[in-house]
């Protein structure tokens, strides 16, 4: 089987997946509605039931929405071990290295699609309905911060994210996978802050030490990844 076709299922099961696309659209439209009588400060102008409630409503989305979108990665990454898909893959003669940076760039993919959905494009109605000149300056206001800053911000979700794969690989995609990354989290914590100490402050600087520390952490997690994914017993 061709990497290419591999790729297309993975996107072809992530679209079709009913469950997670009928949440996602449930939080994008109470995150606009919320948003919307938020911004227009419907509850101080004495609000009716309704207004309440979508406030209300809009508490529990938002922080559902933050739940979501860590859940998202972490069952896109264990549902191939759960319904047994990897291992025919891999039978099918699909290598493993290849099969695991699929999986990374599909998930990844969806997780930021996920992002833009739920509070990027949420966010853009609130702005341009209430203002279209706010909608303007938070654009114009994305593109004026620093991209050293950007950078780092996109390097830190990143290790999280490669920090949850390999914790997903190391169990089999089993329910204390997420224990499991609980732990390697802390452990590239507490090495983080041995790197700052140690040259955070002499060498580089702290924003440099932390873009360095980042990128260890992302080529740490991806070779354990792969080296555990290659001798497992699928």
């Amino acid at each position: 089987m061709k990497l290419w076709n591999v790729f297309k299922m993975e996107l072809f099961k992530n679209i079709h997946d009913r469950t997670n696309l009928l949440l996602m659209l449930a939080f994008m439209l109470v995150n606009t509605i919320g948003g919307l009588v938020i911004s227009n400060q419907i509850w101080f102008r004495e609000p009716g039931a309704l207004e309440g409630m979508i406030a209300l409503l809009f508490s529990f989305s938002v922080f559902g929405t933050s739940i979501f979108l860590f859940i998202y990665p972490y069952q896109m990454a264990r549902v191939d071990y759960r319904n047994k898909v990897m291992s025919l893959l891999i039978a099918s003669g699909v290598s493993r290295v290849q099969y695991y940076f699929v999986k990374v760039g599909a998930t990844l993919l969806f997780s930021l699609l996920s992002i833009v959905l739920l509070v990027i494009l949420p966010l853009l109605i609130v702005l341009s309905t209430h203002n279209m000149r706010l909608a303007l300056e938070f654009f114009h206001f994305s593109f004026e911060i620093d991209p050293a800053t950007i950078g780092l911000i996109l390097l830190g979700w990143l290790s999280t994210f490669s920090t949850l794969m390999t914790a997903v690989i190391i169990v089999k995609g089993r329910g204390v996978s997420i224990f499991v990354f609980l732990g390697l989290l802390f452990a590239s914590s507490q090495v983080a802050l041995l790197f700052h100490a140690a040259l955070g402050s002499h060498l580089w600087g702290n924003a440099t030490a932390t873009f360095m520390q980042h990128l260890i952490t992302i080529a740490a997690m991806g070779l354990i990844g792969i080296l555990v994914l290659r001798r497992q017993n699928l």
